[in-house]
Formats: structure tokens, sequence, C-alpha cells
């Protein structure tokens, strides 16, 4: 059998110089990859924790004037009692409307005047709030419902949706945060999905409110992952070949001098 001959010692050294100075980068790329998944990890949860402090103070404003309404439920809704609740709306910017709840039916609204609509007490999350994609007054937005009720009695205040969509907007950055209420999810775009959450966010958490239990999520797109991932490699991609070069350089200088007879 023909053997295959041995390589030569220059070869032999610079297979050795290669494969040292990629050491350099394959290691650097393994550290910034870590790096780059703790940023994403912090800026998720930095986003999300951001996002439930401006959303509890809003929802914070709509329970404020259902307190401050709580008085004037199962009176008679006469021009008084409507004044007062338009009163109320004006002064609060997160407040769209307001109603009067008399034995689980809406009877006194700052849009309709006197009405009657039923309340299902089933539908709000934590007895509380209710995300809903449309209503009557805007049948094709989304809005947040706070409901405060002590039977026989109640207030429901709503906040546009909008109004909520455009907070996330501004707060989100290169992250995709979603409003959770109970089994509704509201976009940035203040679009509503019921159900579960959509899977393609990267580097996913999540937070909850502790003064009114929703829950915000937080996350990069795996398009936008890959786009933050490769502006980061290829500003240090660069350095790394150099000081893998130079790593090789230096091995191969060594290893040649050793050959020398």
């Amino acid at each position: 059998m023909k053997a295959f001959p041995l390589p030569s010692a220059r070869v032999r050294a610079l297979l050795v110089a290669g494969l040292i100075g990629l050491l350099p980068v394959l290691s650097g790329m393994l550290v910034l990859r870590w790096q780059v998944t703790r940023t994403f990890e912090f800026q998720a949860q930095h986003v999300a924790g951001e996002a439930v402090r401006q959303l509890d103070s809003m929802i914070d404003q709509a329970a404020q004037s259902a307190q401050r309404l709580m008085p004037l439920a199962g009176k008679p809704c006469n021009a008084a009692v409507i004044q007062a609740i338009l009163q109320e709306v004006t002064i609060e910017p997160y407040v769209r409307s307001a109603n009067l709840v008399r034995n689980h039916d809406a009877y006194c609204s700052s849009f309709y005047g006197a009405y009657k609509r039923a309340v299902e007490p089933g539908e709000y999350f934590n007895r509380h709030l209710l995300l809903r994609a449309s209503n009557p007054v805007t049948p094709n937005e989304a809005s947040l419902v706070y409901r405060l009720y002590e039977h026989p009695r109640g207030v429901r205040t709503v906040i546009d949706g909008r109004t909520l969509a455009e907070a996330l907007r501004l707060i989100q950055g290169d992250t995709v945060l979603i409003m959770q209420v109970g089994n509704a999810f509201l976009w940035g775009d203040s679009s509503i999905q019921d159900g579960e959450i959509p899977d393609h966010q990267a580097h996913h958490t999540s937070q909850v409110s502790e003064r009114h239990g929703y829950r915000v999520h937080s996350g990069f797109s795996p398009e936008k992952a890959w786009e933050l991932w490769r502006i980061q490699g290829l500003s240090t991609l660069g350095g790394l070949l150099l000081l893998g070069v130079l790593t090789g350089g230096v091995c191969h200088w060594l290893l040649r001098r050793q050959q020398r007879p």
C-alpha cells in the first residue's frame, strides 16, 4: 500500500498557527453572543417594567374617576348627574367615557345620557378590567373598561385602546410590547387578538402589574434579533480577525524559530 507523505514542517507550522489563530475569533464570537443575549434580556425586562408603570398610571386615573363617581351611582340619570359625569371625563386625560351601573345594568352614560345596557360581571378580569376589540361608540377600535362595583351599584370608566397602544409604541423601541388582560391581547397597532400569545418572539419576558393584575409581554421578533446581532457581530468581527491573525502569526514565528537548526 502506498503511504501518503507527511506534510512538511513548514506546512505543519502553518496549520498549527492557523488553528491557534482561530481560537480568539471563535471564543470572542461566543462571548459576544452571550453578551448580546444578556443585553436583549435586560432590555426586554426594562421595557416591560416601564410599560407596566405607564399603564398602571393610566388605569389608576380610571380607577380614581370611578371612585369619585361612585356616590352618583344609583341616583336618577338627570341633567345634574350627566353633567357631573361629563365634568369628570373632561378633567381626566386618559378617561374617554364613563357610565353608572345599577343592578348590573348600565343606565347613565357620558355619551348617551339615560339608556340601559346589561353588564356581564363574568367578562371582567379580576372583577375590574375588560379589554374589548370594539364597542358601540368606536366599533373599529379597542378599549379598556375599568369596573368598580359594590352591589347593587357601580361605575365603569373607559380608556381608549388607541391611547394604550400609543403608550406601548412610545416605550417599546426595538422590542415588541403586548398588553394582556385575561385572554385578550392588545398590540402596539391597537389591534386585539384573543387566545394564546403568538410564539414568534425571541428573548421573551413578561411582567405582571401588582396593582391591577394584567400582564405585559416584551421581546424581540426573530428578524429584529438577527438584525441587532448582525450589527454587533460585524462591528466586532474585524477586531477579532485582526487579533486572530496576530496570534497566528506570532505562533507561526515561534514554531519556525524552534525548527531552525
